[in-house]
């Protein structure tokens, strides 16, 4: 891997449009806009199996010192079972699965809702 090809950090996502904007405003507050791969997938992290699949991809091409998961509120992919707890239950899975992968990955749980993004 050349050093042109690390990233500072990995960003996972839901395809959802409505948040798009208000987390590329916190990559951009995090100073990560411009080296950040980004995942995104229906529901962020509930189809653990396929985004586990994407995220190492760029875990081994891109070597990213972070992860920052994105959940967000009324969130379509989770159906009648959308309560943040259930979003914190999966993007927890989702972080402790990236850190067996790359135990010195820094991992962080996030959700986005209308009014800002918090962490989980």
């Amino acid at each position: 891997m050349s050093p042109g090809h690390k990233v500072k950090a990995l960003a996972i996502t839901c395809i959802d449009f409505r948040f798009q904007e208000i987390i590329g405003q916190d990559l951009a507050n995090r100073g990560l806009n411009g080296s950040v791969d980004r995942i995104a997938w229906p529901g962020a992290s509930k189809d653990l199996e396929k985004i586990t699949a994407a995220a190492k991809v760029s875990l081994q091409l891109h070597n990213p010192d972070q992860v920052l998961i994105y959940e967000h509120e009324d969130c379509g992919a989770y159906g009648k079972d959308n309560s943040e707890s259930t979003h914190k239950q999966n993007a927890q899975k989702l972080k402790d699965l990236l850190k067996t992968i790359k135990p010195d990955l820094k991992a962080t749980t996030l959700i986005a809702t209308f009014e800002g993004i918090k962490e989980l």
